[in-house]
């Protein structure tokens, strides 16, 4: 997982930005100069929902994370990448009412483990607005990607399943552990492997990469605005195919 600055155009984030905000204000998201207030990390209108996912796909909204970035993803994986469908997409969370803790559930991985210590491709992220720490920002379990790589097509149910063996992740993943404020205190590891959750704040501008092996969830948004980001995956070519237009 790395991040890179300014490597996206800051003047086209923000009118991606702007493209978002129109619609937000179309759906009452945003009024008044306030951002509706949701009761947790996952709540925000269902029609506001499709709009998004259509926007993304919409022409006229830039494309952030697209083609542009396979060259520099088939340089750190040393394989061929193709973007996977349905291409980018909006990652927008509202300020909620719930405390800023360590989430110990809705973990995953986009596509299942696929029985290889290569990397099987890369995820990307980037941000329409700046995001703090603790604005909602994805939470990643860094060094995830290590481990569990002995069985081909892993999906995230049978993985976490696999995991829990593991005190580390037994743990973590309790929904009756004590609360989880300090991301100092998920520091652990399994085997030889370090692990520890990452919060993926950044700027406009800002793109993280990461391995798409690597365990993920959303995070509380404990700001005072929208956290909105795009991602995209880049499976390797040959994983690519195999992925697409199903539900992995």
């Amino acid at each position: 997982m790395i991040k890179l600055e300014g490597v996206v155009p800051v003047e086209e984030a923000r009118r991606a930005f702007e493209m978002v905000l129109d619609l937000t204000k179309e759906h009452g998201v945003y009024s008044a100069g306030r951002w509706m207030q949701s009761p947790s990390r996952f709540g925000y209108p269902k029609p506001f929902r499709n709009a998004l996912n259509l926007l993304s796909r919409a022409e006229e909204f830039p494309a952030l994370i697209g083609a542009q970035l396979t060259p520099m993803i088939e340089r750190l994986i040393g394989q061929p990448a193709t973007p996977l469908s349905p291409g980018q997409q909006i990652l927008f969370s509202l300020p909620s009412e719930d405390d800023w803790l360590v989430p110990s559930d809705a973990w995953h991985i986009d596509i299942p483990k696929i029985g290889e210590k290569a990397s099987p491709g890369l995820q990307a992220f980037t941000f329409l607005n700046d995001v703090e720490p603790k604005g909602g920002a994805t939470l990643v379990i860094a060094g995830s990607h290590r481990l569990a790589n002995n069985a081909a097509d892993l999906s995230s149910k049978n993985l976490k399943s696999q995991l829990q063996k593991e005190h580390y992740f037994k743990s973590l993943l309790d929904p009756k552990r004590a609360p989880v404020s300090n991301l100092a205190e998920t520091r652990g590891s399994v085997h030889d492997v370090d692990l520890e959750v990452v919060e993926l704040s950044g700027k406009v501008g800002d793109v993280y990469l990461m391995d798409l092996r690597l365990l993920h969830t959303p995070a509380p948004n404990c700001s005072d605005k929208a956290r909105i980001m795009l991602t995209g995956r880049f499976p390797r070519t040959t994983i690519a195919a195999k992925y697409a237009g199903s539900e992995y």
